[in-house]
């Protein structure tokens, strides 16, 4: 009796296999139909996917093996055997199938055409899967590796054509959704059941701190044992934490996503090309990675991160910061410096750029923005910085209301080319390729792109979209975004970061001996 109190109260560390980690906000949107960025760090312990993305390759995961057939529109899913789902129902072909017709039929998979596309599922056998697609395309089996939203959950989880409803939380993964306390935190206990290497943890204790300074202090204190992910820490939090006594702390060597700024060419100051590569020429990228991140945050020269497929391509324009370029370009477009407000005018107009971003999303979204603003000052462009949230943010770049935006590039399975084929219709450069000269020309390439499965074609391709997007400053590459974990050494000795940093998985972690 003894042991088991100390287990569930946290006593003797060598029994107490209770983690307890923190999140920033309630676990209500802790469903692959909504799942909230905050998370991301609890979304594999319930969902898995049918493929994953590791060293650069997809390859399987709740499906053991995937193959097309010769002309690329079919795709066959070999699933394993013996899993069941946290409710008991059979992980099987039917159950894969009701997943991805709800999922195809929902709008929010538009930028995943390996899901959008499917034109029908079909259940060959109890553990084979065929799907068929109306055109070939290399990049359909990259879009089964979202962790957040590609995660097979039960089948009576699913309302049809219900895009509203979350009725619960039940996947295939080594935790099982417990107990939720409103206000205070969400409980997982482990899957006894589980298909795959068995966790350490009996269960986690998800506390909901939503302030960044009450999460360290929890973690001094013991009343966590680990932080994880740069939505929950900043770089300087990173710092302050490991000069804490007992407190370790690792970075992901590989890159999680990229931040940059998109602009907006329709826009009248920004529609012309010189404004554009002036804002480009005056922003430090050194500077920047310097005031975010201490450094830790490399800059970043195209919308992609360097293990992304067929992002090692050659640049024909580069945009390396040089303030006296910026200065030339505005001086062309007849932008006249104002000495006495130290601001650019044309027309009795200040050069004044509105820079939105959502202020809720990432740790250092807000602190970049300000660096921006300042470096723009130097060569006499004023900006406005607009933070609000995601929704708001996401409803006012839909219809163009931003000069400027910052924005997340996807991860390094979903680009390039879930990056690419959403841009005619539903990301922020939308709004600005018809002010862009060329564009039309680029939108058809990508539409193309759409059927293609030559890799020397995609390569091409791929090497004049990327040139496209960075030489007409559509897009300004910033940094490279890290991920994080800190913790307490008394539960944990260490962490393994997957192929996809962003994304927590409770198998990587190495309790303390």
């Amino acid at each position: 009796p003894s042991s088991s109190i100390s287990e569930s109260q946290g006593g003797d560390n060598t029994q107490d296999k209770t983690l307890t980690i923190a999140t920033m906000t309630e676990t209500t949107t802790l469903s692959p139909l909504y799942m909230g960025v905050y998370n991301y760090s609890m979304c594999t312990m319930l969902y898995e996917t049918l493929l994953k993305y590791e060293d650069g390759e997809v390859k399987g995961n709740l499906a053991e093996s995937y193959s097309f057939n010769e002309d690329g529109t079919v795709m066959t899913l070999t699933l394993r055997q013996g899993i069941t789902f946290h409710d008991g129902t059979p992980f099987n072909a039917e159950a894969v199938k009701k997943n991805l017709d709800f999922m195809h039929s929902n709008p929010q998979y538009m930028a995943c055409p390996g899901i959008y596309d499917i034109e029908s599922v079909e259940a060959t056998d109890e553990y084979t899967v065929t799907i068929t697609y109306p055109h070939p395309y290399y990049g359909y089996a990259y879009d089964f590796c979202w962790p957040d939203v590609g995660g097979m959950q039960s089948p009576n989880q699913i309302v049809e054509g219900d895009f509203q409803t979350v009725q619960g939380y039940v996947g295939t993964g080594p935790y099982i959704y417990e107990e939720y306390v409103p206000g205070e935190y969400t409980r997982f206990v482990r899957n006894e059941d589980y298909w795959g290497e068995k966790p350490y943890w009996d269960e986690i204790i998800v506390k909901y701190i939503p302030d960044s300074t009450s999460r360290l202090q929890a973690l001094q204190t013991g009343e966590i044992d680990m932080i994880y992910g740069g939505s929950l820490l900043s770089y300087e939090e990173y710092d302050q934490a490991l000069a804490m006594d007992g407190i370790a702390g690792q970075m992901a060597d590989k890159d999680t996503r990229v931040q940059v700024i998109t602009t907006n060419a329709t826009r009248p100051y920004m529609s012309d090309l010189r404004v554009r590569q002036a804002v480009a020429y005056a922003i430090d990228k050194e500077e920047l990675s310097l005031a975010i991140s201490n450094g830790y945050e490399p800059p970043a020269d195209i919308p992609a991160t360097r293990d992304t497929p067929y992002a090692d391509i050659e640049l024909e324009t580069t945009y390396d910061y040089n303030p006296d370029k910026a200065n030339q370009l505005l001086d062309e477009a007849g932008w006249v410096m104002n000495e006495s407000t130290g601001i650019r005018e044309k027309d009795g107009e200040p050069l004044n750029l509105l820079l939105t971003l959502e202020a809720d999303h990432n740790a250092v979204s807000m602190p970049t923005a300000e660096v921006i603003k300042s470096q723009l000052a130097e060569v006499g462009i004023d900006v406005t910085i607009y933070g609000t949230e995601q929704m708001q943010w996401y409803a006012d770049y839909l219809e163009g209301k931003f000069d400027l935006t910052l924005w997340h590039c996807q991860f390094a399975f979903a680009s390039p080319h879930c990056w690419f084929t959403p841009m005619d219709s539903m990301v922020p450069q939308t709004p600005s390729l018809p002010g862009i000269e060329g564009s039309d020309e680029f939108l058809a390439t990508i539409k193309d792109l759409t059927n293609m499965v030559d890799e020397q074609e995609v390569r091409d391709t791929y090497t004049y979209l990327f040139n496209f997007d960075v030489g007409t400053v559509l897009d300004i590459p910033l940094t490279y975004q890290k991920d994080m974990i800190v913790y307490n050494t008394d539960k944990i000795s260490g962490y393994t970061f997957t192929g996809t940093p962003y994304f927590f998985d409770i198998l990587s972690l190495k309790p303390a001996e």
